[in-house]
């Protein structure tokens, strides 16, 4: 696996680089306990401090500081995500190409990759669904071995599946409810300089 090359060039406005920033840490701290169902971090009231992003909340109450280190390396994964978001849409995104030609692309998108490239432009939540690479010639080596691990991991399998739709569906009623926006011109900077 080759090293990943990290540009320190900057590629978005730091106003827009901090939305994005925000996004990941809200992320992290889901993943970590910290963030949980009813507690609603603040962008206004957060941000960078000393080498941590503090989230805190609409009053202005510290939820949870996280290492920066650690939000960036969330913030690579969202930058993934877009990524396959948009190849899978078939959308090649060059930073030669005119201003407008990627967001005329992603206009014409289902409403799946609109309101995820929305998210992640934006900092929102996003659903994750990473695709195991082996995930067939496991469940065919788990049916050899015995048909209950086998049923076991194709049941997990399909659950897995089936909550990354329903949160994918939810990201649409929020995405509408929010009016249908497009994700922001540094998404489209952002994402475009991925493989530079």
């Amino acid at each position: 696996m080759h090293p990943r090359v990290v540009s320190h060039r900057r590629v978005t406005e730091r106003g827009d680089g901090i939305e994005l920033l925000f996004g990941a840490a809200q992320d992290l701290a889901r993943q970590k306990g910290k963030l949980t169902t009813g507690i609603q971090a603040c962008p206004l009231h957060s941000g960078l401090e000393r080498g941590l992003f503090k989230l805190r909340s609409t009053r202005n109450t510290l939820i949870v500081a996280l290492p920066i280190q650690e939000v960036r390396e969330m913030l690579y994964q969202r930058r993934k995500l877009a990524c396959q978001v948009i190849e899978s849409a078939g959308i090649e995104i060059n930073a030669a190409n005119p201003p407008n030609l990627e967001r005329q692309k992603v206009r014409v998108q289902t409403l799946d990759v609109r309101a995820l490239a929305w998210a992640i432009g934006h900092g929102k939540r996003v659903p994750y669904y990473r695709k195991r690479r082996w995930a067939a010639l496991e469940a065919v080596l788990l049916l050899l071995c015995g048909v209950v691990p086998g049923l076991i991991y194709l049941s997990w399998q399909a659950n897995r599946r089936r909550q990354y739709r329903h949160e994918l569906a939810e990201l649409v009623k929020r995405w509408r409810a929010a009016g249908q926006p497009e994700p922001t011109a540094s998404f489209y900077r952002l994402y475009g300089h991925q493989h530079q």
